[in-house]
């Protein structure tokens, strides 16, 4: 009777051995999932605050398509007669010869 006390009494150990191995790893775990949970949360701050982002820069984008369009708008069409000459390429009206700049060359 003493023997079987005993091999019951080891056994005993080794069931609360393993316990406290099974509740140390649970508490690894929930460790484990509460880093993986604050991450989350950070990751998910971030990913707001890019979109926040590219909304604005979406709204910037489409304001500059807007002024861009406006200015072409603006701008005289090759039709038109009262296109200005900025880059004095054009031919001049005296003798029908481009205007050319001092010192450049034909």
């Amino acid at each position: 009777m003493l023997t079987e006390l005993e091999q019951l009494a080891a056994k005993i150990g080794r069931v609360l051995h393993h316990a406290d191995t099974l509740a140390a790893e649970n508490q690894r775990l929930r460790d484990e999932i509460a880093r993986l949970e604050g991450e989350a949360v950070q990751l998910r701050s971030e990913r707001e605050a890019m979109a926040a982002d590219r909304e604005l820069l979406n709204i910037k984008i489409e304001e500059a398509q807007l002024r861009i369009q406006s200015i072409l708008d603006k701008l005289p069409t090759a039709s038109d007669t009262r296109q200005l000459d900025l880059l004095g390429e054009g031919v001049t009206a005296h003798g029908g010869e481009p205007h050319k700049a001092p010192g450049e060359h034909a």
